[in-house]
């Protein structure tokens, strides 16, 4: 997100950026055991687990249906899949480009991500076959992983800084 920003010249509010977060989490709903699939409602706030107990429930309901009828990493890792989250986003907050534009590209980037690693991806499911963007891929929770997620880490936090200067003071840097 942060890079399209750069090379686009744009400046997308700071609110967008925590937005692709959440949605880079989406795909995953389709397993029982993510954090969505399983669920939000296990804080030990009572108000908040009260208000996230609809929310969280829909979110079981969601992946009990996705992984008993498509299974994991099939739908919502695939093309089809950022297609059917990406019509609602942009029919629903279309009036909104920034954030719209940011939730597809979180969808998107975790899509990009597990097409990185080992198992790929079915990114023509339900018609093609698995997807890498690396021959082999990159093992999950090993030491590569790590180091691309740390160099991603590293950029973003650098465009950032160059897009938002007022940030470089708020974190106690000297503009540039």
């Amino acid at each position: 997100m942060a890079g399209a920003a750069l090379v686009l010249g744009t400046d997308p509010p700071l609110y967008v950026y925590p937005a692709a977060v959440a949605a880079a989490w989406l795909p995953d709903v389709d397993n029982p055991r993510s954090t969505l699939g399983n669920g939000l409602s296990r804080t030990k706030n009572p108000v908040l687990n009260l208000l996230s107990r609809p929310f969280s429930w829909a979110l079981k309901t969601t992946s009990f249906v996705l992984v008993r009828t498509v299974g994991h990493r099939t739908l919502t890792h695939s093309l089809l899949g950022i297609l059917l989250f990406s019509l609602p986003v942009w029919l629903i907050l279309g009036d909104f480009p920034n954030l719209s534009l940011a939730l597809v590209a979180g969808y998107a980037s975790h899509v990009v991500a597990d097409a990185l690693n080992t198992r790929g991806v079915p990114l023509l499911w339900p018609v093609g076959g698995t997807f890498r963007l690396l021959p082999g891929g990159v093992r999950s929770g090993g030491a590569v992983e790590v180091a691309v997620a740390l160099v991603a880490l590293a950029f973003t936090l650098y465009v950032l800084l160059l897009l938002y200067p007022a940030l470089q003071g708020a974190i106690g840097l000297q503009p540039l």
